[in-house]
């Protein structure tokens, strides 16, 4: 079945290229050009959208508000503004409303695979309830503590970048929205930022205070509302996960960038745990308490719970929020070592940074069962598990270790 894509902007001349350059597309998309948001409401209430494309400066409606009310109305279709005015206002306004942003004037390739890639996100697994849950997210909960010394941190002149991203890049909330924002076509970039340094580095303390202070881009979290599991649980698993996953990479002699990307992607590997249980308390309860009578991973209840695994859920919302692809990957993947290949690698990382994590104790949640020896043989790492094993032990035993 075709892809329906809605294209939104009050310059005749604007969507006439827009329907010449995306001509070739025709046999994989139904396309619908409109002149301005009243009309693309419209268009939406007569029949549903895959993928909404809005300009961003339009009279009487500009495409800010349009998409907001595209989230209230269809948060199943995916958002994107189209802008060529790089300013901070506009970012502000687009915080939480747009999944991505394209640059204006747009390069044709870089549009068509946007909209495609943001098509085939979640491909055929992702059922219509979890996109509309997933399409009204605009931000993820942060941990008080967090938000807390963040808030402080801003407030004193002389803090440093690098103080600035280690309150950040321990919160999942915090690094996902942070990367969002950096990684989108606002601010220009001609390469991927992975990493929360890098992502303060570019930015800046003052848009970094802008976006936090002036736009609640980070938000203090609620109790997650479930009795299995709590908020801190979660905080306190996937930071001993990034560190544990980051120690193995580095003991491998992967290269910083490489390390940094897998210590993000063991901060965010649970975030689809932080969906499910928040927005489904009640049904996740009831997995957790069958996971602890069977003991049986907490994936395996999921699939049985919501016919999706968290690291689908996430995957699904960090892959619409634009991050990075190679984060994205991981998430999807902590899980599942029998469809990896090559080796060691970022993905592999992390899968044994949970797991050997989970054996020092913790919520119940984080157990995850036995290993996949038959992957990791395959995979001919079997002969470090024991050395990464004693890695993990001493990072859980050191002074202010951080346990799972």
């Amino acid at each position: 079945m075709k892809k329906t894509i809605l294209f939104v902007d009050d310059e005749p001349m604007i969507l006439q290229g827009l329907q010449r350059m995306l001509r070739p597309m025709r046999d994989e998309w139904d396309m619908t050009f409109v002149g301005g948001g009243e009309a693309a409401l419209a268009a939406m209430a007569a029949a549903p959208f895959d993928v909404v494309v809005s300009d961003m400066r339009m009279p009487r409606m500009n495409g800010a508000e349009l998409l907001n009310e595209v989230r209230r109305r269809h948060p199943r279709t995916v958002r994107m503004i189209l802008s060529g005015h790089a300013d901070k206002e506009l970012v502000a306004q687009c915080v939480g409303v747009a999944h991505q942003y394209v640059a204006k004037p747009c390069d044709p390739e870089q549009l068509k695979a946007m909209i495609r890639n943001a098509c085939l996100i979640g491909g055929d697994r992702v059922t219509d309830q979890v996109r509309q849950l997933l399409g009204s997210i605009d931000h993820l909960p942060s941990m008080p503590e967090a938000f807390r010394e963040l808030e402080q941190a801003l407030a004193d002149p002389e803090v440093s970048s690098q103080a600035l991203s280690d309150i950040i890049q321990r919160d999942p909330g915090m690094t996902a929205k942070l990367l969002k924002i950096v990684n989108s076509a606002f601010f220009g970039l001609r390469r991927t930022i992975s990493s929360a340094h890098e992502a303060v580095t570019y930015l800046g303390q003052e848009t970094i205070k802008g976006l936090v202070l002036a736009n609640a881009i980070f938000e203090r979290a609620e109790p997650l509302g479930t009795r299995g599991l709590s908020l801190e649980d979660l905080w306190r698993h996937t930071l001993a996960t990034a560190t544990a996953a980051r120690r193995i990479a580095q003991d491998q002699g992967v290269d910083r960038q490489q390390a940094e990307d897998i210590f993000v992607g063991g901060i965010l590997e649970d975030v689809g745990v932080l969906v499910l249980a928040t927005s489904f308390p009640e049904p996740y309860d009831r997995a957790l308490d069958i996971l602890r009578q069977e003991d049986v991973a907490l994936a395996t209840v999921e699939q049985e719970e919501f016919a999706m695994t968290h690291a689908e859920v996430g995957a699904y919302l960090l892959g619409l929020w634009g991050i990075p692809a190679s984060i994205v990957r991981i998430v999807s993947l902590h899980h599942s070592p029998h469809l990896l290949t090559g080796g060691f690698g970022p993905e592999l990382a992390v899968y044994l940074a949970d797991h050997l994590v989970g054996e020092q104790g913790g919520n119940p949640a984080f157990r995850t069962g036995h290993l996949d020896m038959i992957s990791l043989t395959r995979l001919g790492v079997v002969d470090r598990l024991e050395h990464w094993r004693q890695l993990v032990q001493e990072l859980h035993a050191a002074p202010g270790g951080n346990h799972g």
